[in-house]
């Protein structure tokens, strides 16, 4: 009996004490997250910039490959829940990633791999606060160093629109300027929704216009101007519909046939835009693959004798044209290869030979591989229906930006510019896919549905 109690005693100790651990890397490991995420913002910010980078060498980026071994390890320990569909997802993914990664040593693969991968169950929210904050932070600071000197302020003067001057204040190339302004922007508005206010909408729109006006940016100019536009139809909803229900709250107690009547063809009204905005919804989530197709196609069959493709390759920059090149020099792999490319960003001298995959979906395709554009189009693909299933529109429209964005820019699988891809795996707002996380454990949809009724 005494033998019975000791090993009772000793086993209730082992208990609490692998509780007590459990707790501890939990507890723990979200702070690590964040910290880690933000020195690789950081490091991949500051390539983007004039900022000189020399301390960073081959031996710093082994120490960081080693932590992200250990955060991986420390994720592994910090026994999560996972559903079998995540597993598979996470496995795919980060396994596309990590073995393009293996057949050319793209840095920044690996990196996303690790992040996807540790940013499974964290708050997206905190994951967007702090990557807006130190993408925030650098931007601030590099435009500071730029304007005062200390760093090359390069101002590009295009042929094409009368020698139009194009400051990119600290950065490589005034879009990369823009890109990142306009994505801190989609972080910014996300982390608001609809608390956002008309003051808020006004410095967005002035935002666009600095974009125009400084670094001639017409396409940011064209995404800040939908997005403001999309914003103030939202506030100007949020208004009208509070103005009838005050209206509607007043003549309680006097409703007439008539209006009974009128309310009915509201309520048909009401079902036809419904299912009008339910297909536009699918549109938007099947946008990333349909676009990606587009750009492929009409960059690979590219001709000068074809009088739409000239018009499209003319609307876009020579988009086409320079893409048509990259099929001509570099066949499509599964996986990862050496892609030379000579932009014009962060060169003080014009290149002799201009070369550069401004498409994101031709870019990863390419360089990348056809398993990582395939990966990356199913993130976009899963993290719009998940807003779709939820009812969030904004939300959907915000990754419609960026789907569209990416059309001709090569920002979509670089972490300093792109958070949005951490979604996939990320808790939003208490969701993650199709389950509900709470302090209580996981449920399935159904059963919130049920508790909620």
């Amino acid at each position: 009996m005494h033998n019975h109690m000791e090993y009772l005693s000793s086993s209730g100790s082992f208990r609490k004490a692998s509780n007590a651990l459990r707790h501890f890397v939990k507890k723990y490991f979200e702070t690590a997250f964040y910290v880690y995420l933000a020195f690789i913002v950081l490091k991949s910010m500051l390539t983007a910039t004039m900022i000189p980078v020399n301390w960073w060498n081959t031996r710093l980026e082994n120490i960081l490959q080693l932590a992200a071994l250990v955060m991986v390890m420390w994720k592994a320990a910090s026994n999560d829940v996972w559903t079998a569909r995540e597993r598979v997802l996470a496995v795919f993914l980060c396994g596309s990633l990590l073995l393009s990664w293996h057949s050319y040593s793209y840095a920044f693969i690996y990196e996303l791999a690790v992040l996807i991968l540790l940013a499974h169950g964290m708050e997206f929210r905190k994951i967007l606060t702090v990557h807006l904050a130190v993408s925030l932070a650098v931007t601030l600071v590099t435009v500071i160093l730029a304007l005062s000197g200390r760093i090359e302020n390069l101002t590009y003067y295009q042929e094409s629109h009368n020698y139009r001057a194009r400051m990119a204040f600290g950065f490589l190339y005034p879009t990369d300027f823009c890109a990142h302004l306009f994505f801190m922007t989609l972080s910014y508005v996300w982390l608001r929704l609809r608390r956002i206010r008309w003051g808020e909408i006004i410095a967005i729109a002035v935002l666009g216009i600095f974009t125009w006006v400084c670094c001639d940016a017409r396409t940011t100019t064209l995404l800040f101007a939908l997005l403001v536009l999309r914003l103030g139809i939202m506030k100007l909803r949020a208004h009208r519909a509070s103005s009838v229900k005050s209206a509607d709250h007043d003549a309680c107690g006097s409703r007439t046939t008539q209006a009974a009547q009128g309310s009915a063809e509201r309520h048909s009204g009401t079902a036809v835009f419904s299912c009008f905005r339910e297909w536009i919804d699918w549109l938007v989530v099947l946008s990333a693959p349909v676009f990606a197709a587009m750009m492929i196609l009409m960059s690979r069959f590219y001709s000068e004798s074809s009088g739409f493709l000239r018009f499209v390759n003319r609307v876009l920059n020579k988009r086409l044209y320079y893409g048509h090149i990259g099929f001509e020099r570099y066949n499509v792999r599964l996986w990862a290869q050496n892609v030379e490319m000579h932009g014009a960003g962060g060169a003080v001298k014009r290149t002799t030979e201009y070369f550069f995959l401004d498409s994101s979906y031709v870019n990863i395709l390419l360089r990348l591989g056809l398993v990582v554009l395939a990966a990356m189009l199913m993130i976009l693909v899963i993290t719009a229906n998940r807003e779709r299933k939820t009812g969030d529109h904004l939300k959907l429209f915000l990754l419609f930006l960026i789907i569209a964005a990416c059309v001709i820019e090569h920002h979509l699988i670089e972490i300093q510019a792109n958070p949005f891809l951490l979604l996939v795996l990320a808790a939003d707002d208490g969701q993650r896919d199709d389950f509900h996380v709470s302090r209580r454990g996981i449920h399935s949809s159904s059963d919130i549905h049920k508790f909620q009724s």
